[in-house]
Formats: structure tokens, C-alpha cells, sequence
């Protein structure tokens, strides 16, 4: 059986690599796709060469300079070989089921995508009028054409079509994301850590207001459009603040242990891979009150939710800071939840028996 992949309308294995993300798709997706499958083809929106694919993983590129936009339509026709050389086809978030969508109308092969987040609400934040058009018209075709569905998180799921939809979350090393012994120093500076792109739906600008006049270091590892923006908003309000634009997965444990608290102060999210990582790691976590985030955290026993405004945020970081005995039941409880049901070879090993036999329920 043969496997084709399509990705987010795009992108390349060179953008993941950029954003530190290429380890982990190898490790934990390509090396077990190269098991299970005879062959596995990844379309890439790029013109690119990538070393350490397994061996039975092609890159298939774009050679043809074209726009993601035009090469997600014509990627089916220009590459009319491969893709009719494949079985089944696995998509990489909403946007990039055009080429699934058409491969599946003209050479009736089937795909599976994973319906990650609420893709409306994030263009809405962005105020990307151009992707909420494309969603808009994309969306509706794209559940109706998939043979199944992998949901992030159970608000997603209730929205979907049940006989075709499961529901799949992000999952974790819970063998390489876990506890170090890191000895803490006398009059120790307690670290503040959050990681995410920065953009508006982050919400970074609230996590910075909230650290006004806390004694604490705020680490955050990302990079965005509005990066300046932060730095300035750091620096007027006398924030130590630490921006670290890219650190490779499979090195994050170590930037995890080194924090005392973590923060997800996002405006919305789909099923946040580094708040489990930060769980796994047996950090105190603080999240939001948003989908996906929500059902993640059960509120003081495994970490605190909280709203999505400055104060609330501060007030639940003192929260943390003032209770170290909160922060070890928390951060222990925590690790103990990634284990139980957010192991990514169970996930990864469960999508890849649902590939194999087309049947959602399986």
C-alpha cells in the first residue's frame, strides 16, 4: 500500500525545519508511515532537497515556481503519476485539501485530514480576509469529499459528521519529554516560559502586561510579525524578557525543565503540542479558558485556567508563584494525564491502522 501526503497549502519540509518542527515529523510520523507503508510520497508547495528521509519517502517538489495557491489546484495534473501510483492520501489541516479534493474527484482516491482548529476563528484573529474566503468555500467540500476526519478536540468533533470523523489529538514522547533533576539556586529567580508563534492569537501582548513588577524572567521561544512590537511593549514595561526564535523539538525538553511555570495565554488554539509538552515535562501550567485548552487542563488539579486578559493572567501566575506546594501537585498530576491519554506512538500507531483499513470506528 502506497502512501501520498499532502501539506498545509504552503508549505514544504523546509518550513518545518525552519520552525523546528522537521525532528518531530520525522521521528514520530515519516519513520512510522516508512514502516507501514510500501511507499510514501510528500507533495511539497517548495522547490527544496531535504537529507534523512527514510528510504522508501520521496520528496515530491514543486518544481514550477508556481503560487500555493495555483499549485494546490494543477498539483494532481502535474504530478498525474505519482498520484495515481498512490492508495490513500494523508492531509495536513483544512487548507491543504485542495489538491486532496480534486485528486479524490477526478482519480477517486481517498484521504483522510485533520481538522486541527478552528480555522474561521484564527482568520478572523488575523483579519486575513482572503483565507476566510478560501475557508469559507474550501471547508464544506472538504468534509464532504474526505473518507474520514481526525478532529483535534471534542468541540470539533461534536461539529463534524459522526461516521466519518474520529477524534485524534495531538500526542507526546512521554519517554523524551519528562522531569530532569535540575538543582534549583539559593534566591532562585523563578523562570516564566511560553512558546508559540507571535502573532495576534497568541495573545503575547497580555502575558507581557501581566509580568509587570512580577519578580520573575519571562522566556519565550518564537518568532512572528510581531516580535519588535513585544520587545518595545518589554522594555516599557520593565520586563526581563528572554526571546529565543527557534529551538529544535527534540531540544525542548531541556528548555521546559529549566522553567518553573509555563503559559499559554492564547486567544484561541486547536490542541496545543506544547502545552502537553510542558505537562509531560512536569511543569505547572497556566492555559486559557479556550477550546482545546480547556480540555486539557482540569482547573487547580492539573494546572489553572484562566481568562485571556492581562490581570487575569497575572493573578494566576501569583497563584503559582506564592503556592510552591500547588505547583508540584499540579505539575505532577500533570505529567500523569500526558500518559494516560496523550502518548503520540498509541495516537500515531492508531492513525496509521485507521489509514490501512478506511474505517474511522477502527
Amino acid at each position: 500500500m502506497k502512501l501520498g501526503i499532502f501539506l498545509t497549502a504552503g508549505d514544504g519540509l523546509s518550513t518545518m525545519e525552519k520552525s523546528g518542527q522537521l525532528t518531530r515529523f520525522k521521528k514520530y510520523y515519516l519513520s512510522e508511515y516508512s514502516e507501514n507503508f510500501e511507499e510514501v510520497y510528500i507533495f511539497s508547495y517548495l522547490n527544496e532537497k531535504i537529507s534523512g528521509l527514510p528510504k522508501n519517502v520521496y520528496l515530491v517538489q514543486n518544481k514550477y515556481g508556481l503560487h500555493r495557491y495555483v499549485y494546490g489546484i494543477l498539483l494532481p495534473f502535474l504530478n498525474i503519476r505519482t498520484v495515481r501510483n498512490c492508495n490513500i492520501f494523508r492531509v495536513f489541516h483544512l487548507s491543504g485539501t485542495i489538491p486532496a479534493i480534486i485528486t479524490k474527484i477526478f482519480f477517486q482516491k481517498p484521504f483522510v485530514f485533520n481538522y486541527a482548529f478552528d480555522y474561521k476563528k484564527f482568520a478572523e484573529i488575523d483579519n486575513n480576509s482572503l483565507a476566510k474566503l478560501l475557508l469559507r468555500a474550501a471547508c464544506p467540500l472538504a468534509i464532504r469529499f474526505a473518507d474520514n476526519i481526525l478532529a483535534a478536540n471534542k468541540n470539533i468533533l461534536k461539529n463534524l459528521p459522526k461516521n466519518k470523523t474520529i477524534y485524534s489529538p495531538n500526542g507526546v514522547d512521554t519517554k523524551v519529554f519528562k522531569p530532569f533533576l535540575v538543582k534549583t539556586k539559593p534566591n532562585h529567580r523563578m523562570n516564566i516560559l511560553s512558546v508559540g508563534r507571535m502573532e495576534k492569537q497568541k495573545n503575547f501582548a497580555a502575558l507581557l502586561k501581566a509580568m509587570a513588577d512580577l519578580p520573575a524572567k519571562l522566556t519565550i521561544v518564537g518568532n512572528g510579525s510581531l516580535k519588535e512590537e513585544l520587545v518595545d511593549l518589554a522594555k516599557k514595561e520593565n520586563i526581563d524578557l528572554e526571546i529565543i526564535d527557534k529551538v529544535e523539538n527534540d531540544k525542548m525538553p531541556e528548555m521546559y525543565n529549566r522553567a518553573d511555570i509555563f503559559v499559554l495565554p492564547s486567544l484561541i488554539e486547536g490542541h496545543p503540542k506544547v502545552l502537553l509538552e510542558a505537562m509531560c515535562c512536569g511543569l505547572p501550567v497556566i492555559g486559557t479558558k479556550t477550546e482545546g485548552t480547556n480540555e486539557i487542563i482540569d482547573d487547580r488539579v492539573n494546572g489553572l485556567l484562566t481568562g485571556i486578559d492581562a490581570a487575569d493572567i497575572r493573578s494566576a501566575i501569583k497563584i503559582f508563584m506564592k503556592n510552591e506546594k500547588l505547583r508540584q501537585s499540579c505539575g505532577s498530576k500533570a505529567r500523569r494525564t500526558i500518559i494516560g491519554d496523550y502518548d503520540i506512538k498509541k495516537l500515531v500507531n492508531k492513525e496509521i491502522k485507521m489509514l490501512k483499513s478506511g474505517n474511522a470506528d477502527n
